[in-house]
C-alpha cells in the first residue's frame, strides 16, 4: 500500500528563504527525494494556473506520448529558457540554489516540461528513472535531478506521481520495451516492489518535490473531472554536460538566477 506524505499549511511567503539544512540534505540522500511544502506561494503559482486554464493545449505545443498500453500522456517540454512565464520559474533563485545544495555542484538547466492530465484521461507514465534515458544522451554521472512543482492539486485519484523510496541507491537500471512504451526492466521492478516503499506525492499548488535522477517514479490515470498539471524543472551538474554529438540543446549554457520576488514583481 502506498504511503502518503502529510502536508503542512503553506506559508503565504516564499518557502525558500535560506539554503537547505543538514537534515534536509540527509533526507534527500536517504530517500532520493525531498518535499518542500509551499515552495511557491499561492499568488506565485496562480499565473501558471491561469495560463494553463486559459490555454490547455499550450498554443498547440502539447504532445501525446504513448504509455505501455498505448494510451496517451500529454506533455510539452523545452530546453531554452525564454523570458516568458515558463522560462522564469526554472531560474528563480530559491529553486536553483536548492538544486545546487542537493547535487552539491553548480548546475544548469537541462529541460523543463508541463505534464498535463486532462479530466478522465487514461494515460499513465510507466515506471522509469530519468537517468535511464539521460545516460544515453551523454551524461557520465547521475548528478542530475528534477524539481516537480504542483500547479493543480495532485493526489492518487487524479494520477499523482509515485516515488520509490531509496531506489536511487540501486544505480541505473536497464530500461526495455514495455508494451508500446519503454520503462524499467519488469523482472527487476517486481523485485524492487517487494523490498521498497512506494510514496504518493500528494501535493497542493505550489508544493515542490525534488527527486534524484535515479529515483524510480510513475503515475496513473486521472479518474477525476478536473485537470492535473505539474511543472517539472530538471537540472544537470555543469561538469556533467553531455559529451556525445546531437545533444547541443542539452549542453551547458550559463544559468542566470532571478530574484525570488521575480514572479510577484511581474518581471
Amino acid at each position: 500500500m502506498a504511503a502518503v506524505e502529510q502536508r503542512t499549511e503553506a506559508s503565504p511567503e516564499p518557502r525558500r528563504l535560506q539554503r537547505l539544512t543538514v537534515a534536509q540534505l540527509a533526507d534527500y540522500e536517504r530517500d532520493g527525494y525531498l518535499f518542500l511544502r509551499g515552495f511557491f506561494a499561492p499568488d506565485e503559482i496562480a499565473p501558471l494556473q491561469q495560463a494553463c486554464s486559459a490555454d490547455p493545449e499550450i498554443g498547440g505545443a502539447l504532445q501525446a506520448v504513448a504509455d505501455s498500453n498505448g494510451k496517451p500522456q500529454e506533455v510539452v517540454s523545452w530546453s531554452r529558457l525564454s523570458d516568458d512565464l515558463v522560462g522564469v520559474y526554472p531560474r528563480v533563485a530559491r529553486l536553483v540554489e536548492a538544486t545546487e545544495d542537493l547535487i552539491g555542484q553548480p548546475v544548469y538547466h537541462w529541460h523543463s516540461k508541463l505534464s498535463m492530465k486532462k479530466p478522465g484521461s487514461e494515460g499513465r507514465w510507466d515506471w522509469h528513472q530519468d537517468y535511464g534515458y539521460w545516460y544515453y544522451e551523454g551524461c557520465l554521472t547521475p548528478d542530475m535531478l528534477t524539481c516537480m512543482i504542483s500547479v493543480d492539486p495532485s493526489f492518487p485519484e487524479n494520477g499523482c506521481v509515485q516515488l520509490v523510496r531509496g531506489s536511487h541507491r540501486l544505480g541505473r537500471i536497464d530500461h526495455t520495451r514495455v508494451g508500446e512504451a519503454s520503462g524499467v526492466d519488469p523482472q527487476r521492478l517486481a523485485r524492487i516492489m517487494e523490498t521498497h516503499e512506494v510514496i504518493d506525492t500528494v501535493l497542493q499548488p505550489g508544493d515542490a518535490v525534488f527527486f534524484h535522477s535515479n529515483t524510480l517514479h510513475a503515475s496513473g490515470p486521472n479518474r477525476t473531472d478536473r485537470p492535473r498539471t505539474l511543472l517539472h524543472c530538471s537540472y544537470n551538474a555543469i561538469a556533467n554536460s553531455p559529451f556525445v554529438e546531437g545533444q547541443e540543446h542539452h549542453s551547458y549554457k550559463p544559468l542566470v538566477k532571478l530574484p525570488d520576488s521575480v514572479i510577484r514583481d511581474g518581471a
